[in-house]
């Protein structure tokens, strides 16, 4: 014990015992004998050092046990023994001449003209080529592409915006609370500048702190500007859409964005913490929330969805609101997004004096939906495999627009 660790000497032990060749009395090891003659592993050892074969089903336990204490390594080997057939004896005995064949013409071949009286290698249709994998746009921009497409052809305008926006846009021309969970720190990307506030924050802090001139009691306390100049990275699209109202306050107006937004979210198969969002707004006299309903439906029949249907949601700057769903077999109706009708106190701080349906899709949902994914991760992943098995078309509807379609509630 004083030359060996407590680990070796158990080992030993154990195996001294196993094969009968000691035995501990009163805690002493005891010999039983010189004759103890030589186990499968001796044996197995001594015909593997002298390089003869072993017969592996014979000997199946006590090979494994060599290799599982790391004595041994097996390793399967595979023997292809390639013997001539009574045809090609003959062939041979006919008089086989072998002779060099060109297999491609290279242009060193065309230079010096060796090509001239050179057998060229023949043909063979059967043999499988080398795949040549052409360029294509990624499955989820086409599907991005898609939708783009699909407001464009329905009258609407696209519109862009900065991914840095300020608190007021972000969130406080929405009517949101400024002690709203969505504002704190572990939801919001907050950045160390701060923009100025626009001419119509005064409106907008009256409606916050006393409904302003509407019948509204808004939120009540005192309303931040230092808050409200705080910039954050855009937690969603709405933020452009809201800015291109209040610069643009006289009907109609039809538009929507395809954009990047930003929340601080544990990366998981169904959250990350950048995404792409699908937003939209419509104002216009007399619009209604049925319109909403069928713009909706409409883009989702477009996208291949043929069940949709809505239910009651809530959300602080649309009334009344809703949440779309479209059913999908095997996994029953998935919700995709938020929709309503820009509340009084959103609308009346900018100028506005119409109605205004407005929109916020999940475009990554759509994508995995539509691609048959499980995880939102694979959708940014260089995974070249599956964009090499992905066909051009993959994911994109081919639906006509409906003429005769009705949302339902």
């Amino acid at each position: 014990k004083d030359r060996f660790s407590q680990q070796f000497v158990g080992i030993s032990l154990g195996w001294l015992r196993k094969k009968k060749w000691a035995s501990v009395e009163d805690g002493v090891l005891v010999p039983k004998g010189d004759n103890v003659g030589t186990g499968e592993d001796e044996a197995i050892l001594a015909l593997l050092l002298r390089g003869e074969p072993v017969e592996a089903a014979r000997y199946k336990d006590t090979l494994s046990q060599l290799v599982k204490r790391g004595i041994i390594e097996f390793e399967k080997k595979k023997i292809r023994i390639v013997s001539l057939s009574a045809a090609g004896l003959e062939l041979v005995s006919s008089g086989l001449q072998i002779e060099e064949e060109i297999a491609s013409l290279t242009p060193d071949l065309i230079r010096s003209e060796g090509w001239r009286g050179g057998k060229f290698r023949r043909y063979d249709v059967h043999v499988p080529p080398k795949p040549i994998y052409g360029g294509k746009i990624h499955p989820y921009q086409r599907i991005i592409r898609e939708m783009r497409e699909i407001f464009l052809g329905m009258g609407f305008t696209e519109l862009r915006g900065e991914i840095v926006q300020s608190s007021f846009w972000n969130f406080d021309a929405l009517f949101q609370p400024q002690d709203h969970p969505a504002r704190d720190m572990q939801d919001t990307f907050y950045l160390k500048t701060e923009s100025e506030l626009p001419p119509c924050y005064n409106e907008v802090k009256a409606m916050h702190e006393h409904g302003g001139d509407i019948d509204s009691m808004g939120w009540g306390g005192r309303w931040s500007e230092d808050l409200a100049r705080r910039n954050v990275l855009r937690t969603h699209t709405t933020a452009i859409t809201i800015k291109y109202l209040s610069d643009h306050p006289t009907p109609p107006v039809k538009a929507f964005s395809i954009d990047r937004v930003y929340r601080r979210e544990a990366i998981d198969p169904t959250h990350t913490p950048e995404f792409e969002q699908l937003e939209g707004v419509v104002m216009d006299e007399g619009v209604s929330f049925s319109d909403l309903l069928g713009y909706l439906t409409e883009f989702y029949h477009r996208m291949g969805f043929e069940d949709v249907r809505f239910r009651p949601g809530y959300f602080p700057y649309t009334e009344p609101s809703v949440e779309p769903e479209v059913y999908i077999e095997g996994l029953g109706w998935v919700e995709l997004g938020g929709a309503g009708i820009f509340r009084k106190e959103v609308t009346e701080p900018l100028g506005i004096r119409t109605p205004v349906l407005a929109w916020g899709l999940g475009v990554s949902r759509v994508a995995m939906l539509k691609l048959k994914l499980h995880d939102l991760r694979e959708l940014y992943q260089p995974d070249i495999e599956w964009l090499r098995k992905k066909s051009a078309s993959s994911g994109l509807s081919l639906t006509e627009p409906s003429t005769k379609r009705d949302a339902h509630l």
